[in-house]
């Protein structure tokens, strides 16, 4: 089997995705083609042997992470006092996430809904960015990672795991907006392809050999950090080194981290957290087209869109003085996964559930440690006779 996982924050919208209207399913970036920079002269075109046998005829998975954005975002839709607020039109869910929505309603499932029976939850007891990041990757309840600067972890993760049974370094690679992912994506970075940030890099001739890819990791390093700050790389860059890596270098496991929806809201921008949402949400539809023209490999493949955290009734802020920011979601879409609409939860679901999932997908061996999480099984049961769809 193979693995792409995907953690999506917020793309800086362009001037097409206006909240005043609806955002196309494909997204800002490609509309079915992951663009060259600009400066590159490269034209995109799908890879030599993009249907061989072999590596293709295996399962693959997507996760999708954005970071910080809320479950009443992606289930209800934008708050109507915080819209007037800025300014903005109070999109419902199905308009601000369409992509999202269409999976759940075409060929997905989708846990945290309101109403849909036990909740997700970070563990937490601290709902920020690298504890989260932390519990989905090593699939463990419990990690000495406490706050946004713990150090680098030492528990092996399902990067690893992928990586142990890969080909090539290149078939696991981690590809971030955010720097301090690095932190946590793997107990030896070295190991596999990272670039996170501006900065945080490993195996970088893996890049370079690809020109549009190349032109894509420059770019970035030489982008302002908005809405981020020192080392942060804005989404875009990352999301279209991220599309291109994944048509060219078919990696068995891929992790995307986009982080601009949590950056806008900390600066208190609703407007520019519910674009950059939009802009998250077409980077979904890109990544679908990519799969879409990558023949077996991408009709293998299983995604997962969650996020790193919740947040707390005041829409800028989250982490252990707000517990209503350990709430969370997840959709779930593709090879692997029963069209199932909003699935009625019976127990509890955390973070630490998530990579369980990635293992048994990728046929690697189980966590047996009382800490570890147990793979959400309602996304593979059959569908019942009729199933809720999204509001």
């Amino acid at each position: 089997m193979a693995l792409v996982a995907v953690a999506v924050s917020c793309i800086p919208p362009p001037a097409s995705h206006d909240m005043r209207g609806q955002a196309p399913i494909s997204g800002s970036l490609a509309r079915g083609v992951a663009l060259a920079p600009a400066g590159t002269g490269a034209a995109v075109t799908t890879p030599a042997g993009a249907d061989s046998a072999g590596a293709d005829a295996q399962d693959a998975v997507v996760l999708v992470v954005l970071d910080g954005v809320r479950w009443q975002d992606v289930f209800v839709g934008a708050d109507p006092a915080l819209a007037a607020d800025a300014g903005v039109q109070p999109l419902r869910a199905e308009s601000l996430t369409p992509n999202l929505h269409a999976l759940v309603a075409d060929r997905g499932a989708a846990i945290g809904a309101p109403g849909q029976g036990a909740p997700m939850q970070a563990s937490g007891p601290n709902y920020v960015s690298l504890p989260g990041y932390n519990e989905i990757l090593s699939g463990r309840r419990v990690t000495a990672c406490k706050d946004n600067d713990c150090d680098p972890t030492r528990l092996r993760t399902v990067m690893d795991e992928a990586r142990a049974v890969a080909r090539r370094p290149s078939d696991v690679a981690v590809i971030a907006s955010w720097p301090k992912i690095e932190r946590a994506c793997s107990a030896d970075p070295a190991s596999i392809v990272v670039s996170a940030g501006r900065t945080e890099i490993e195996h970088r001739e893996v890049f370079r050999s690809d020109p549009i890819a190349a032109g894509w990791l420059a770019s970035g390093a030489q982008a302002d950090p908005f809405p981020g700050y020192g080392g942060y790389r804005p989404d875009r860059y990352t999301a279209g080194l991220a599309l291109r890596y994944l048509e060219t270098e078919r990696p068995r496991m891929l992790f995307l981290g986009l982080g601009e929806p949590d950056e806008y809201a900390h600066r208190d921008d609703y407007r520019g957290y519910l674009e950059s949402l939009r802009a998250s949400d077409g980077v979904i539809g890109d990544l679908f087209a990519t799969l879409a023209r990558m023949g077996e490999r991408g009709r293998r493949t299983t995604v997962f869109v969650t996020a790193d955290h919740g947040r707390g009734r005041d829409y800028r802020v989250h982490g252990r003085d707000f517990p209503e920011s350990s709430r969370v979601w997840l959709v779930a879409a593709g090879a692997g996964i029963h069209a199932r609409g909003l699935v009625h939860a019976t127990r509890d679901h955390r973070f630490a559930d998530v990579a369980p999932t990635i293992r048994m997908l990728l046929d690697l061996p189980a966590d047996v440690s009382p800490e570890a999480g147990a793979p959400l099984d309602e996304l593979f049961a059959a569908p019942p006779m009729q199933s809720a769809a999204l509001p």
